[in-house]
């Protein structure tokens, strides 16, 4: 029977290569956004992005506070459209650099974690760690399975997030919205137009950053996998963010056990996973 191998982001901290939160922060120091003199980093901390969830950390975003240090009023004396619709596109444009911000600090962490794979080596043992008939859900953005260990020919490998190395989109959002935006506003009678489109502008932009959960792969790569028996689980949270993704695991495979590694106190891990469905047949391993 095989083996269902989930990997994630502490699998690379493992190896010390540099993709922890602080690291995304440096690289999105160096991004700016239009208009703004701060770096990329300065701007999102200053609507309340601290991080602290990674990706889930958007969810927290101040829009009201965004959209009140940025919203333009139209020039309704001039006779050229654009001096009126000029704010729509003006606040488009804001929003766009914010995600090219984020999309491009990521893509520059990858990189240079993928490069430093160069210099991480393993002991033999573990790079023999996977065998015929496991698979491997990933994630990670990086090559970090492809490079250091020695793959079967027949495993079956999915990077659910996306895989840097083949110029997939890179999935980077929170899983659950907050605030009076999970709900598009509705204009009255008596609103705006040229204000209305900036707001709705705003409103698209923070469904934009939410995770697009890629449940039809999942569900071909779980069809693909044959006698998985177990689960393994390194260096992932096992948050709510992904949540989805395990208990879709759990219902399809059906294993008849999880093993959960956690680095930081076991009393944490088990209150994570407490939440999930499979509690009862986990067991935890300090990694």
């Amino acid at each position: 029977m095989g083996t269902l191998y989930i990997i994630g982001n502490g699998l690379d901290l493992h190896w010390k290569l540099n993709t922890t939160t602080y690291d995304f922060i440096e690289y999105l120091q160096g991004q700016r956004i239009e208009g703004e003199i701060d770096s990329a980093a300065d701007v999102l901390a200053s609507y309340g992005v601290d991080w602290s969830e990674y990706e889930q950390s958007l969810a927290d975003i101040d829009l009201d506070t965004l959209e009140g240090e940025n919203l333009g009023f139209p020039d309704y004396m001039s006779d050229r459209e654009s001096d009126r619709d000029g704010v729509i596109y003006n606040m488009q444009a804001y929003l766009d650099s914010i995600q090219e911000a984020v999309r491009s600090a990521l893509k520059e962490m990858v990189e240079a974690a993928n490069d430093d794979l160069e210099n991480v080596k393993i002991p033999r043992k573990i790079r023999r760690m996977f065998h015929s008939g496991d698979a491997i859900l990933s994630f990670n953005y990086t090559s970090t399975i492809e490079e250091l260990f020695d793959l079967p020919d027949d495993i079956e490998i999915l990077h659910i997030h996306g895989f840097y190395q083949d110029d997939d989109p890179l999935i980077f959002g929170y899983g659950k919205a907050k605030g009076r935006y999970r709900a598009k506003l509705i204009p009255d009678e008596d609103s705006d137009y040229y204000i209305d489109q900036q707001r709705e502008a705003v409103f698209d932009f923070y469904q934009a950053l939410k995770k697009d959960y890629k449940m039809d792969e999942l569900n071909h790569f779980l069809r693909s996998c044959r006698n998985i028996d177990r689960v393994m689980v390194y260096g992932h949270s096992m948050g709510e963010v992904d949540a989805r993704y395990m208990e879709r695991i759990e219902q399809v495979l059906a294993p008849s056990s999880w093993a959960v590694s956690y680095h930081g106190k076991l009393r944490s891990a088990r209150s994570t996973v407490k939440e999930y469905s499979f509690y009862h047949k986990t067991t935890f391993f300090k990694f």
